[in-house]
């Protein structure tokens, strides 16, 4: 059959979306909120718009992090207020919503991830129904390889749907496209065909599954290597990580802790508070756990503990942040270095009394941004354990905040008004490069386990089950093996690599990742990770000129965008934008069948 060019009446404008996660669903919500308040959009007999989500996961809307089957025990990381109700007004806040299905959760800022996940998934059925009255959206469940201009309109490839009976909710364990899946099947190997024409695409896509300093594609050491921890259930199984045996973890951040956690309570461990009356906990051990997990940073630190959700600073602090806040109402566009000085006086107004000067507290605020760590925090064996004590002390209220502390908090409070100042930034390569040293500073101050996570891994240092010596020394795991073990310790069995792939595109060993780069559908600013769109997603290719229909929101467009690792749907304006422009467009589409 011939196919209609853009516009003729009766032909309906067709939207391919890669990926069904978080960034999907609140696009895909934005744009049924459109047609919900009425906007521009003509009544019709038929669709104004076909839909087709393109992502391996049996289940749409979680993507892998928020899968329905994984253990409890992964939780999420932020306060669950922040999945508030949906722009369509369709579905509760997760609070909400957790107090009729899950009630024992009501009070739970930090709700396991599956729970989370449950919620997402409802909230994409309704979408979906908001979406039947002027569209349709089936799923094709495949994986995105490249995207080709077709004239006016565009194609995707992408791996051919597996949808045969029996076998949903077998393959692949929920992963989302572009986000962590080991084992797969290589691309070139599968079955592929084309999607299309299609008018518009969008990529909203999550984690990668391959980046330029991941341990496995290059990994020589005789050790065993499991080349991720997610998903749990299969990359950290007994079967792969054996009872007692002694395990290097490459990395110190989030999925080190996601690792830690599967490794004592998803192997029958108990943390009970401790007897004595103090707030920290016993971690009671199980026989099916490894007998030690030894992580590696790049940094020599792990993640600081943050304060419970409502904590209340101190009358001096809240003071600062509204200062800083006004002046990064009236400040505009900031340069990066523009936005650490301001975040760095900030933090040393935070700190500031009577009895201690401005300037003092600036300088030790800068060196500890420097360097990454407190100026008073000891060098030597002892110093991880010890700022993590000192963060959690921090965190509940026995010790004073010092510069980590207000830095991370700055940051946190903070955070919309510098990602807006930041976006579209013309700094240079070198410039941004810097910035990004300090980001990484500064998210470890900020975004680090919850209160209970980090007592947690206190308590695993006092069982033993827990060594953070290799932190201390610097040890090093690398595509060889392991660099720099102390003196008199043992070597591993088996090695974890906890380290996920960036944001952005730069570095990213995916397919679609690497086409469009090469094509030059979009283009990437010196030093930074992401591709450049603008305000309402549309890629800018290499050329500069706008790569119209081809959209991309999320983790792909970092560094342009900062601040993708997140649930908050009104951090960033381009999801609105993007479906109200898409609205319109449909509109203009419907209005032509009308008069046709």
């Amino acid at each position: 059959m011939a196919e209609r060019a853009p516009g003729t009446a009766g032909d309906p404008l067709r939207l391919l979306v890669v990926g069904a996660g978080a960034k999907a669903l609140y696009a895909l919500e934005e744009l049924a909120a459109q047609g919900r308040d009425g906007g521009d959009l003509p009544e019709s007999a038929g669709p104004l718009v076909e839909i087709t989500v393109v992502d391996p996961g049996e289940h749409l809307g979680t993507g892998a992090a928020y899968h329905p089957s994984q253990p409890h025990h992964l939780r999420l990381n932020v306060g669950s207020g922040i999945l508030d109700a949906p722009a369509t007004g369709a579905a509760p806040s997760f609070p909400d919503w957790a107090r009729t299905t899950h009630p024992e959760l009501a009070e739970e800022p930090y709700p396991p991830r599956a729970v989370v996940g449950e919620y997402l998934r409802l909230r994409w059925r309704r979408m979906q129904a908001s979406l039947a009255p002027w569209a349709t959206l089936r799923h094709h469940r495949g994986r995105a390889l490249a995207v080709h201009r077709d004239g006016e309109r565009w194609r995707l490839e992408v791996t051919a749907s597996r949808q045969a009976p029996g076998t949903q909710g077998q393959l692949e364990r929920g992963q989302g496209q572009a986000e962590q899946g080991q084992g797969q099947v290589p691309a070139s190997q599968v079955p592929t065909q084309l999607l299309g024409p299609a008018e518009e695409i969008l990529l909203a896509t999550g984690h990668a599954t391959g980046h330029d300093s991941a341990l496995a594609p290059t990994w020589t050491a005789a050790l065993p290597l499991r080349p991720a921890v997610l998903p749990v259930q299969e990359m950290l199984s007994a079967e792969h990580v054996p009872p007692g045996c002694r395990v290097a973890m490459r990395g110190g951040a989030l999925t080190f802790v996601d690792g830690a956690l599967t490794l004592t309570l998803g192997r029958g461990a108990a943390f009970r508070p401790d007897p004595s009356g103090t707030t920290g906990l016993i971690h009671h051990r199980s026989p099916e756990e490894p007998a030690v997990i030894l992580p590696t940073t790049r940094h020599g630190l792990l993640l600081d503990a943050k304060p419970l959700p409502g904590t209340q600073l101190p009358a001096t602090a809240e003071r600062a942040l509204a200062r800083g806040a006004r002046r990064l109402e009236s400040a505009g566009p900031l340069t990066p270095q523009q936005v650490l000085d301001l975040a760095v006086d900030v933090a040393a107004e935070m700190l500031t009394g009577p009895d201690a000067p401005f300037e003092e507290h600036r300088r030790a605020v800068m060196r500890t941004l420097s360097t990454g760590a407190e100026p008073d925090l000891p060098q030597g064996p002892g110093r991880a354990e010890r700022a993590l004590r000192r963060s959690i002390a921090v965190a509940e209220g026995s010790r004073a905040g010092g510069p980590a502390w207000a830095l991370g908090r700055t940051w946190v409070q903070l955070y919309p008004q510098f990602t807006a100042a930041l976006r579209g930034s013309e700094a240079d390569g070198t410039a941004w490069t810097r910035f990004l040293a300090s980001e990484q500073v500064l998210e470890r101050f900020a975004f680090g386990p919850p209160l209970d996570v980090a007592r947690m891994l206190i308590a695993m240092i006092d069982s033993g089950a827990l060594d953070l010596s290799w932190v201390d020394a610097g040890t090093s795991l690398r595509a060889d093996g392991v660099h720099g073990i102390p003196a008199g310790a043992g070597a591993p069995d088996v090695v974890v690599d906890a380290v996920v792939a960036p944001p952005g595109l730069r570095g990213i060993v995916d397919p679609l990742a690497r086409q469009l780069l090469s094509s030059g559908l979009v283009t990437l600013r010196p030093g930074r990770r992401g591709a450049v769109i603008e305000a309402d997603g549309t890629a800018l290719t290499s050329a500069g000129d706008r790569a119209e229909g081809l959209a991309l929101l999320g983790r792909a467009t970092e560094d342009h965008v900062i601040g993708h690792d997140t649930l908050n749907r009104h951090l960033h304006a381009e999801t609105g934008h993007w479906a109200a422009r898409l609205s319109r467009r449909a509109a203009r589409s419907g209005a032509l069948e009308e008069t046709a």
